[in-house]
């Protein structure tokens, strides 16, 4: 087990858990300016980077400048943007559906960008959790052609950012420190030109109507000495998004971006199992539902976390040990198939002591009994199968 790995899962559920309460403690005391709070949280990053460079505790980046670290800072912005936007505009069914929609968007991407694929049983566990979240959170969908558009975009621009945080890191070799550093300054600057015509312009948007006729700016916030107890909780939630930031660019460096989503919908089903507990709700429908969806999508946060480890170990995981083995060509790996496929193969044991045996009869026969002797034996690495060398039957 990597031990940052776990490091840097537990930090971002905790640092987001914690970041969402405390906004809304912030929003719940008048400071309702979500584009004015993400530019301070990043003007934030930008003074403490600047400060760990001038004490030497990282090196910050040289080859890492310009319009590469522009157009990464767009993206993040953009996901923050349209994701807030988005939920203004349609319902809160379509944004949790929005949110699921990141995963299979994710895996498309690193198919046809990157050519990085993923098995069929990660797919499977992927696709148990997906299910078990729709259950749980997606009630009403309701949603209009703007409110659409800006879901797709808060879609688009978080699957390219999310990708770009594992991959700038390792095309310039970079530490999750150095990448954040170099694009929290322009994430700053774009959040700030964003929250300038949106969120400082007296115009009543439609997305902000419900605040009244009154014009409320956040400098008009700030200067209310009235304030300043909200004051002290923005500033709390700059230090809490800092480590929700550093954790997250730490993680994708480490695993993958579906990693992190799902580790994302993990903290999810945490945060509803909590409510459940401090806030029971009295309709017992909902309350079956989303009891079911939570338990499903735990369940597939579980298989994911599994079948990773096992993949990375190579050894058999729950699938290869419970499942038919008339199905394991479907969900194993490729070597699995080809056994399937040719009835020409013989198994010949790695043990000298044991005599080979060869394998006749139809493509299912060969796979089932070779799949069946290969279940007694872990996974070896070097063109095995279970314990034993697969090779053409001499002729």
């Amino acid at each position: 087990v990597d031990v940052a790995v776990v490091i840097y899962s537990v930090a971002n559920v905790s640092c987001s858990v914690s970041l969402v309460l405390v906004n809304k403690l912030v929003f719940a005391a008048g400071f309702k300016f979500p584009m004015t709070l993400t530019c301070i949280h990043f003007a934030f990053t930008v003074v403490f980077y600047r400060l760990l460079a001038i004490f030497r505790f990282y090196e910050p980046a040289t080859n890492f400048l310009g319009t590469e670290a522009f157009k990464m800072a767009a993206a993040g912005v953009g996901s923050i943007g349209f994701m807030n936007i988005s939920l203004n505009l349609n319902s809160v069914g379509f944004y949790q559906l929005s949110k699921l929609a990141i995963v299979p968007c994710t895996l498309v991407a690193q198919a046809l960008l990157f050519n990085v694929h993923v098995s069929r049983k990660v797919k499977l566990s992927l696709g148990v959790l997906l299910v078990g979240l729709y259950i749980a959170t997606v009630s009403d969908v309701e949603l209009n052609a703007p409110g659409l558009t800006l879901g797709v975009l808060a879609v688009l621009t978080t699957t390219i950012f999310q990708i770009w945080q594992g991959s700038k890191q390792k095309e310039y070799e970079l530490s999750a420190t150095q990448l954040q550093a170099a694009v929290a300054f322009w994430q700053a600057m774009q959040s700030l030109a964003a929250c300038l015509a949106l969120e400082n312009l007296c115009v009543n948007l439609p997305a902000v109507s419900n605040l009244g006729s009154e014009c409320r700016t956040p400098l008009a916030f700030i200067s209310n000495p009235s304030n300043s107890g909200s004051l002290v909780l923005v500033m709390v939630t700059c230090l809490i998004a800092l480590g929700t930031n550093f954790s997250s660019f730490g993680l994708i460096g480490r695993t993958s971006p579906i990693t992190f989503q799902v580790v994302g919908h993990a903290k999810t089903c945490l945060v509803l199992a909590g409510g459940f507990a401090l806030f029971p709700i009295r309709d017992l429908e909902l309350l079956r539902k989303n009891v079911y969806g939570v338990s499903i999508a735990m369940a597939g946060c579980v298989l994911y976390g599994h079948l990773k480890m096992c993949e990375s170990s190579q050894r058999r995981d729950i699938l290869d040990r419970m499942c038919p083995a008339l199905l394991l060509p479907l969900l194993s790996p490729p070597k699995y198939e080809a056994l399937a496929q040719s009835p020409d193969m013989e198994i010949a044991s790695d043990d000298q002591s044991e005599p080979a045996q060869k394998l006749r009869g139809t493509p299912a026969e060969t796979a089932r009994l070779a799949l069946r002797r290969s279940a007694a034996e872990p996974l070896q690495s070097g063109g095995t199968t279970e314990g034993h060398t697969i090779r053409e039957r001499d002729v």
